[in-house]
């Protein structure tokens, strides 16, 4: 059951880490198209400005985090921070909250409905949760 468990870290990790190596680099790639995109969100330009600065560099430290076992725990726990924001924001694009919806996300994501964006962040929502909680309480290395 010991080798089940920490076989589920492992593929928890690495499914994180490339959405995330993926995401993150494909917004530094594409700067110019990121730029746009967080600059046409529906918050304060400033806070436009420090997620624009701040979210790529982010989720490439927690793919690697995610890649090394002395760190996985806290890089899980990240990751749902992340994801749990990502499809919060999502969901409230969902409901019309902000009375118009914004650009979305580059990459193969840019393909996604607003609809399937949430269930896919959902989905590495969940994942994020599977790895931390497994790791926390059987203390998975």
């Amino acid at each position: 059951m010991k080798i089940n468990k920490k076989i589920a870290v492992e593929i928890c990790s690495v499914l994180l880490a490339v959405l995330f190596i993926y995401t993150g680099v494909s917004k530094l790639i594409d700067w110019s198209e990121t730029r746009f995109s967080f600059l046409n969100q529906v918050f304060p330009d400033s806070i436009n400005k420090l997620l624009l600065y701040t979210i790529p560099p982010v989720e490439i430290l927690i793919a690697i985090m995610l890649l090394i076992p002395r760190f996985r725990q806290n890089a899980f726990l990240g990751s749902m921070i992340l994801m749990g924001a990502f499809t919060l924001y999502v969901g409230l694009v969902l409901t019309g909250v902000f009375g118009r919806i914004p650009c979305s996300c580059g990459g193969i994501v840019e393909s996604l409905s607003w609809e399937w964006h949430f269930v896919v962040n959902l989905l590495f929502l969940f994942i994020s949760a599977v790895g931390y909680f497994l790791m926390r309480w059987r203390r998975v290395p």
